[in-house]
């Protein structure tokens, strides 16, 4: 929707669903337009009031959407929802709002995982290389705090980091549009691994330049102008050198960011600065080595964040599906003798995570609500903090918690010295956070002052 068409509902009823972080700017956004009218819907009842707003919320506050002519839905909530479906038409997101109204080169990059290490290494190096240059994260601030289309603001390319609930029924046309892999994720958000799928490919026809990796050529094989990249393709990684269309371009030499993982990353990368600028790409790939040399993990994505009673402990707290982890467990295999593991099954099929946690012989599993019956089986015999073994093919210990304090005091005293704890979740957590921040700050506190308030 332009910013004219939205600007005629002034007197219209508008509504905002979901009063967290995107909410709360959608209201400055709009209000910022000078429109009047809005119903802010939420199920927290202990939102602080504005003077001047209407107030739906607890439990009845999806009950009246038929009332309003203009719907700003928060991602996290599914437009799937019985009560939230027969409303779509009336629906309009951030995304929606920012696509419809900036007109410059936008860089789309969506996948289940490594999206976040792929913005991030290709805005560093576009940023270096001189491009005036914005990222926008999925889980940073909202794009309407960040670009300001009120006024115009424009950038040389922005790098726009997606998930899924951002995809819904997008319509735009994108400079770039790559995608690495999709596993199943949110698939109880988008009622399926169809659904899911749609909205990861929801645009890539209006996209003028798109990436693929080869391994999902059968999902895209009736899309045109598509190339590919990884297993000899027309950008991949073999034997520890980078090609573009079987010419060296990159060597695996002094990259602080390692793992098969990330050389997938960094493949994307050496295609994106291809395709922006083919004149000068051998002088983009010098920089490109610079930021390489230097460029680590994320915060929250395999993190190590110190060794402390000797022990080392890594925070993947980011890690929201079991590939995820598996990654995080591949990288550091044997060395990992204690897991957090935790959250809604989310669709998630748990069987190769379980075959890898055998295979590394991970001897302590802490595990928070509800994951033992999504990866184990039904442990309710077992009361929450209680230590037991497990007997499964190996006889792990286990402890169920809904404590962070409790998980952390576990992982200390069986975790032997120069070994690593790790925090790889495997699924979502908000049975228990409502947002990951207090996750990973809880995790990072409790170890960093174990010996402080024990």
């Amino acid at each position: 929707m332009k910013l004219e068409e939205l600007k005629k509902y002034n007197n219209k009823k508008i509504a905002i669903l979901g009063f967290w972080k995107e909410g709360k700017s959608s209201l400055n956004f709009l209000l910022k337009l000078w429109l009047k009218n809005i119903t802010i819907l939420d199920k927290n009842i202990e939102i602080e009031k504005r003077e001047g707003l209407n107030y739906q919320l607890w439990e009845s506050y999806l009950e009246t959407l038929w009332n309003y002519d203009l719907i700003f839905k928060s991602p996290w909530i599914s437009p799937y929802n019985n009560l939230i479906s027969p409303y779509k038409e009336k629906l309009i997101t951030q995304a929606q709002v920012f696509f419809s109204n900036y007109k410059w080169k936008i860089i789309w990059i969506t996948w289940t995982k490594g999206k976040s290490t792929t913005s991030t290494l290709t805005y560093e190096t576009l940023k270096k290389i001189w491009y005036n240059t914005k990222i926008v994260w999925n889980i940073g601030n909202p794009v309407l705090d960040e670009v300001n289309l009120i006024n115009n603001e424009s950038f040389d390319f922005i790098v726009y980091e997606l998930s899924s609930y951002m995809l819904e029924a997008l319509k735009t046309k994108l400079f770039i549009w790559v995608i690495n892999n999709i596993y199943d994720c949110h698939l109880d958000w988008h009622l399926g691994r169809k659904n899911y799928e749609k909205a990861k490919f929801w645009v890539i026809n209006n996209s003028e330049n798109k990436l693929v990796n080869f391994e999902l050529k059968n999902t895209t094989k009736n899309i045109s102008n598509i190339k590919y990249f990884w297993e000899n393709w027309n950008y991949y990684f073999k034997d520890w050198l980078f090609y573009k269309n079987k010419q060296v371009v990159l060597k695996d030499q002094n990259i602080a960011l390692q793992w098969e993982h990330n050389s997938k990353n960094i493949t994307v990368v050496v295609w994106i600065l291809d395709i922006i600028n083919e004149v000068n790409f051998w002088n983009n790939i010098k920089i490109l080595k610079e930021v390489l040399s230097i460029f680590t993990w994320l915060p929250h994505r395999i993190q190590n964040i110190w060794v402390y009673n000797w022990i080392t402990f890594i925070d993947d707290a980011i890690a929201t599906t079991p590939e995820s982890t598996i990654a995080a467990l591949k990288t550091y295999e044997h060395n990992i003798w204690t897991i957090l593991l935790w959250g809604q099954g989310s669709g998630f099929n748990f069987e190769e995570l379980k075959n890898i946690l055998e295979k590394y012989n991970i001897l302590n599993i802490v595990l928070f609500p509800d994951t033992w019956e999504k990866i184990f089986w039904n442990l309710s015999n077992y009361e929450y903090e209680a230590i037991f073994n497990l007997k499964w093919k190996y006889s792990p210990k286990i402890l169920k918690t809904k404590s962070m304090k409790s998980a952390i005091d576990f992982a200390y005293k069986n975790t032997p010295k120069w070994k690593i704890c790790i925090l790889s979740n495997a699924a979502p957590s908000f049975s228990l956070w409502t947002w990951y921040i207090q996750k990973w700050d809880e995790f990072q506190n409790e170890v960093k002052n174990y010996n402080i308030i024990r």
